[in-house]
């Protein structure tokens, strides 16, 4: 009887039926919320593997939500080119090395717009799918405002089965209960928090004048305990040293004989791929 008792419980919450979808945002093909996110960051321009890794590690803006190891961000980047969503070029970085550069393409760029207006379909899904799909909107200047109102009213039908059931149950149940309320809650102060009209800026990026940059070729690179000594060639023959984490040579992946831009800022050096 108690199994029953659930079943009947479990048809109320979720029944089962044929879903209302839009064409229009529908997908051939099935992609995990790895693969979903590592799209919406080669939209952005980050564009191979290990910078893409790097933005979804733990410390990172998106990986504060939702992290990924880096050989589950390669597979997601692999299942992406077999299902023709991302375009992988080899370009040369000198010494013989190639980067597999990443774009997106249009078919990628059109699922991935439906999915970041798509609200999510179970309350669980919101602390990390609707999460992500708030922050990756935010970075991109596009307003919060229609995603969780969507949000709020396609859950409502869950909301009001589970917080409304009584205080019995047991301790499943009244996790249920709870974390209902709690995302209830959550999109609510999220809705009032926004003021009217409003439209987040976009993601922070560099902004750069052609007096503080200059390309130049790397010479060499050498490693310290936490820092790292790179010496770079101008094209007029003046030779410019930049002293950057060990980290950040890594991120970049940069040897000698890439070709960098040397950004200069006050008294700083700073480096970046072109």
């Amino acid at each position: 009887m108690k199994l029953d008792h659930r079943r009947r419980y479990h048809d109320r919450v979720a029944p089962r039926r044929a879903k209302s979808i839009d064409p229009s945002s529908t997908s051939p093909v099935e992609l995990s919320l790895g693969e979903w996110v590592c799209l919406a960051l080669v939209d952005e321009g980050v564009n191979h593997g290990w910078a893409i890794g790097t933005e979804l590690g733990p410390d990172a803006e998106l990986g504060r939500v939702w992290s990924l190891s880096r050989p589950l961000t390669y597979r997601a980047v692999e299942q992406l080119a077999a299902k023709e969503l991302i375009h992988r070029e080899a370009r040369p970085q000198g010494r013989g090395r190639e980067r597999l550069i990443l774009t997106c393409k249009p078919e990628g760029l059109r699922l991935l717009a439906a999915w970041l207006d798509r609200p999510v379909a179970h309350v669980r899904d919101v602390r990390s799918e609707l999460l992500l799909k708030l922050v990756l909107r935010r970075r991109r200047g596009i307003e919060l405002e229609s995603l969780l109102e969507t949000q709020l009213s396609s859950l409502g039908a869950h909301f009001e089965i589970l917080t409304t059931a009584g205080p019995g149950g047991d301790v499943v149940d009244v996790w249920r209960r709870e974390s209902a309320r709690a995302v209830r809650r959550f999109l609510e102060t999220a809705l009032a928090q926004i003021p009217p009209g409003e439209t987040p800026k976009m993601h922070p990026v560099m902004r750069l004048s052609a007096r503080n940059q200059l390309r130049a070729r790397v010479t060499s690179v050498t490693h310290g305990d936490v820092l790292s000594t790179v010496k770079t060639i101008l094209a007029d023959g003046q030779r410019i040293t930049a002293v950057i984490t060990k980290e950040s040579v890594s991120d970049l992946d940069i040897a000698p004989d890439d070709e960098v831009l040397v950004v200069i800022k006050s008294t700083e050096v700073m480096l970046a791929k072109p």
